[in-house]
């Protein structure tokens, strides 16, 4: 049923996120509604954050200059989240913290492998085919949602994107100190009935990358290697050099954790299907997005003074000037109980060819969990196909323990 209101909304309106069409022009911060519909989902707001006087906008951004910040200082690179711990660092019985600079592990998206369905198809199906491949798959293919997207389908090398996932010092810690970095270990842990929980300083982060080659065919305008190494953050895996395009966020300050995700300006759908939204960091706070032409591109997200100030505080380099706040999200639903959504143009619309305007981050994590064997339960991997928004379905996870928002599992080394 929720499919078919889905789709409902996406033929009446071009996207699918807010109550009604709009007739405001692109890019309006208020959106006039002409004709109503039920809502799917709005877009998630900044809210409060536990500990914290400033809302979740402005935290979030704090979180960004700490981990985009130089890890050694007089050199722009590596940055602070470059020296944390990947899920194949994490999730394997030889758990690992990197002690000096490595090259960063990519992989398949996870939501990608959970679509088609992958996820489910034999213990480890993700970490043996696809972790430390080149740009997430061996061949590397396009990623299945690039016609949406504009991302280009052929080409050489061969398109694709690559995914990567960075744990803080306590993230990490609180995985491997309590044995949860093994199926074995969370076995035992289901059996002794123990809860699993993060401290609050507990940080990850999920990146998705693109060969330099491959965006320069996707944006044309950017003109050269050397322009794009001017306006992105790159890094170089396996003789490949990747730009930065989008990172989500996720902070344990709170209970159910604090969710933010950032794309890079030029992403050309970056606000298109629920636009964008920053109280803090962004001069413009609201972008409707434009749904008479897709991926035609928002231009710069101008940075407040106040966002400035700590970028610059934190020695950032002026590359994640570029990076734009979508938005932020501590609920699962408004108010009055529609669901709120957050998605990105890149992770949930490209590379996991789902709905970025019906995607949770906080949502799709709630299902995060693993039953007796210590591996999730297919009722658990088989909801995240379809997107879940909303208050967890309770039944879902029947016979299993959450496993504090944290999908790394699924990445489990063998």
């Amino acid at each position: 049923m929720l499919k078919k209101h889905i789709l409902m909304a996406a033929t009446a309106c071009g996207f699918l996120i807010l109550t009604g069409c709009k007739t405001d022009t692109p890019n309006s911060a208020q959106p006039v509604v002409k004709a109503a519909l039920p809502a799917v989902a709005v877009p998630a707001q900044a809210g409060s954050v536990q500990g914290k006087s400033e809302n979740s906008d402005a935290f979030i951004w704090e979180l960004f200059t700490q981990f985009t910040a130089p890890a050694s200082p007089g050199s722009a690179s590596p940055v602070e989240f470059e020296t944390w711990a990947s899920d194949a660092d994490t999730f394997t019985s030889h758990p690992h913290w990197p002690t000096t600079h490595e090259p960063l592990h990519f992989h398949k998206s996870v939501l990608q492998l959970a679509k088609m369905g992958e996820a489910t198809l034999v213990p480890h199906a993700i970490s043996a085919a696809f972790i430390d491949v080149p740009c997430g798959g061996n061949p590397p293919t396009p990623p299945p949602g690039a016609g949406g997207g504009g991302f280009p389908n052929t080409g050489t090398p061969t398109p694709c994107i690559a995914e990567q996932v960075s744990r803080n010092r306590t993230n990490y810690n609180d995985i491997v100190n309590n044995n949860l970095n093994t199926q074995a270990g969370r076995a035992a842990a289901y059996k002794a009935g123990k809860d699993v929980e993060m401290e609050p300083n507990a940080m990850a982060i999920k990146g998705d990358w693109v060969p330099l080659p491959t965006l320069l065919q996707w944006l044309p305008s950017l003109g050269s290697l050397d322009n794009i190494r001017k306006q992105y953050y790159t890094t170089t895996s396996g003789s490949t050099e990747y730009a930065l395009l989008s990172i989500h966020v996720a902070s344990r300050q709170n209970p159910n954790w604090v969710w933010g995700s950032f794309e890079h300006q030029m992403n050309p759908g970056r606000c298109d299907y629920m636009g964008c939204f920053d109280t803090f960091g962004a001069v413009k706070p609201a972008i409707m997005p434009n749904r008479t032409d897709f991926n035609a591109g928002y231009g710069t997200c101008e940075k407040t003074p106040a966002l400035k100030a700590m970028m610059q505080k934190a020695n950032l380099s002026p590359v994640w000037d570029n990076y734009c706040l979508k938005s932020t999200e501590v609920d699962f639903t408004a108010a009055d109980g529609t669901p709120y959504a957050l998605g990105n143009s890149v992770i949930e619309g490209i590379v996991g060819n789902g709905t970025v305007a019906a995607s949770s981050c906080i949502s799709c994590h709630s299902y995060a969990s693993f039953g007796a064997t210590g591996a999730p339960t297919t009722a658990a991997t088989n909801i995240l196909p379809y997107n879940p928004v909303g208050k967890p379905i309770p039944t879902v996870l029947t016979g299993s323990k959450t496993f504090a928002f944290n999908w790394g599992l699924l990445t489990q080394q063998p």
